[in-house]
């Protein structure tokens, strides 16, 4: 069975990464064989330099490692901070190349399990296309609950689906 770890790094790699016009290109197209091949690019395609945190609480995103391999496998975040009424949003993505492996279910996982403790955190929601798809998927193995269909102002109509902090 597959373990991850959550890791982030120095920003300066972040920065690098995010002003590169093709990395922008890639995130807007959702091309993420693209922004795959530009992380492992940039950090190679096992990670071999330090990160600054595993696993700690950030309200930001996080590479995604295979704890095994040290292969970096996908990305995840918290889209923001928590909103005035506990609310926190996650989203993550498998590279291609790893997808189906279960790499999703886990970055979910993950995510619920750093933010739940959060005195900050009453709910956490995602959002997925408005159709069943391997998102949907993960969502459910990981107690979420369809809540119903919003317009996301960056997404358009989007299926909500939450989970009550406990």
């Amino acid at each position: 069975m597959n373990t991850i770890q959550l890791v982030q790094l120095d920003p300066s790699y972040d920065e690098s990464l995010h002003s590169d016009p093709a990395f922008f290109q890639s995130m807007m197209d959702e091309d993420w064989a693209g922004v795959a091949a530009l992380v492992h690019k940039l950090l190679g395609r096992t990670l071999t330099i330090e990160p600054l945190s595993v696993d700690q609480l950030a309200w930001g995103g996080y590479h995604t490692i295979d704890a095994g391999t040290r292969e970096i496998v996908g990305s995840c975040a918290f889209k923001s901070e928590p909103t005035a009424d506990g609310s926190v949003e996650i989203a993550y993505f498998t590279y291609p190349d790893f997808e189906g492996r279960g790499y999703a279910t886990l970055m979910a996982s993950k995510l619920i399990s750093l933010a739940t403790p959060s005195e900050s955190v009453q709910q956490i929601i995602a959002h997925t296309l408005p159709q069943k798809n391997a998102s949907t998927r993960v969502l459910e193995k990981v107690g979420m609950s369809f809540v119903g269909e919003v317009v996301d102002p960056d997404d358009g109509t989007v299926w909500r689906w939450r989970l009550e902090s406990s």
